[in-house]
């Protein structure tokens, strides 16, 4: 480069055209580090792949009213994070599904029906777009935070009623770990891209549109002068637009949740005619045995309650589950493999769940599966199927890495 050439361009990056670009960048930088409570998002995410996560709840109510599920994404309870759906007086229990926001969600908290109203919950839950179960919620989770009358279990979930008195009932879910979704950064890295780059390029267009209106290239270098510093200033206030979007991205990557035990549990939904023991046996090798099992005492209600036995981590060979240690029935609504974190890994279907002894009868139903024991036999035994346990162990060796992110 000659001199004169470099001394044209040194005026160039010294002179009034370097101006505009400076106060421009000073303008949005400023900008960047204003609030937006909001952020704007251009790329709707037509494909986002199978780890998006919605929240399932199926639920029903006795008069008018609002229901709102509020999700803590880390920055505390908060209206913007809000799940809200008006409800109408009825028998038959609907299901609702709303996708997630795609953060860590570390709380949620339900309001239910205010003024007296019962609000009837057959089940909540967590999925992916496949109907994938990632977590379900039972009764013993949920805390009386205010207005709250009465969390009563029902033969198919639960109920809530509010105090007649209540403006603002509410109860808190305990989530025993957050509700991460797998691969959130590289999604928030992609919104963050498309969308800044769909912004830039529409804000470009509008400023050539104006600019070209008003003013007449004199030469091509001052056409391309003229067009780079519309294309600067589109990119830098597509960064101010976005700066909801690219912040809570930055805040999202940097949370790291609490390390989990590394044990994994089977449950079980299930009513039972009266109270009761019921015993999971699991054969690692050296056959069925007291050391090896463990017992769940069934509460004196009749309604829907969840026994919860810790599984070894070596390899099952076989299990067996006495379901009562006196006569009666019990109702099973639900099996599924669960981490320490509640997250599911596995959901058992229940017709794999078979008789061997003192059974008077064994029953599925589209969504139960009844079991009568023998009267005067005090030792009914069910055995799982091999499939069962086989789903049981890849769920054991799996633990690790479904909900890796």
């Amino acid at each position: 480069m000659n001199r004169e050439n470099h001394s044209e361009l040194g005026q160039i990056f010294r002179g009034p055209r370097i101006r505009p670009f400076l106060l421009a960048l000073i303008l949005a930088t400023g900008g960047f580090w204003l609030p937006q409570n909001v952020p704007l998002v251009w790329y709707p995410l037509n494909d986002p792949g199978e780890d998006i996560l919605y929240l399932e709840l199926k639920c029903a109510s006795n008069q008018d009213g609002d229901v709102k599920l509020y999700l803590n994404t880390t920055r505390g309870i908060n209206e913007l994070n809000t799940i809200y759906f008006p409800i109408s007086p009825t028998e038959q229990t609907f299901t609702y599904t709303f996708p997630l926001f795609d953060a860590p969600i570390t709380e949620i908290r339900l309001d239910p029906v205010a003024q007296g109203g019962t609000l009837t919950i057959d089940h909540l839950r967590i999925i992916d777009r496949r109907g994938i179960e990632y977590r379900r919620f039972t009764v013993d989770m949920l805390r009386d935070a205010a207005e709250i009358s009465a969390i009563t279990p029902t033969k198919q979930g639960w109920s809530i009623t509010s105090t007649p008195e209540s403006f603002d009932p509410r109860v808190m879910i305990e989530l025993v770990s957050p509700i991460v979704a797998k691969g959130i950064d590289q999604r928030s890295v992609l919104r963050c891209l498309l969308s800044t780059s769909y912004l830039s390029l529409m804000l470009w267009i509008l400023l050539l549109a104006v600019l070209f209106v008003f003013w007449r290239p004199s030469s091509w270098r001052d056409f391309f002068l003229h067009v780079g510093f519309m294309a600067s200033l589109a990119v830098m206030f597509a960064f101010v637009g976005n700066r909801g979007l690219i912040k809570d991205s930055w805040h999202y990557a940097q949370f790291v949740a609490a390390e989990l035990a590394d044990e994994i549990r089977l449950e079980l939904d299930l009513v039972s005619s009266a109270p009761t023991g019921t015993q999971l046996f699991w054969d690692d090798g050296d056959g069925f045995n007291e050391a090896d099992s463990q017992m769940a005492t069934l509460a004196s209600h009749q309604g829907l309650q969840t026994a919860r036995f810790r599984l070894p981590t070596e390899e099952i060979k076989a299990l067996r589950l006495d379901p009562r240690h006196n006569g009666g029935s019990i109702e099973i609504c639900g099996m599924r493999v669960v981490d320490w974190g509640n997250r599911t890994h596995a959901v058992i279907p229940l017709d794999l769940l078979i008789p061997q002894q003192h059974i008077e009868e064994i029953s599925a139903g589209p969504d139960t599966l009844l079991i009568t024991t023998t009267p005067g036999e005090g030792d009914p035994i069910t055995r799982f199927r091999p499939e069962a346990v086989e789903a049981i162990n890849s769920a054991i060796d799996g633990r690790l890495t479904r909900f890796a992110h």
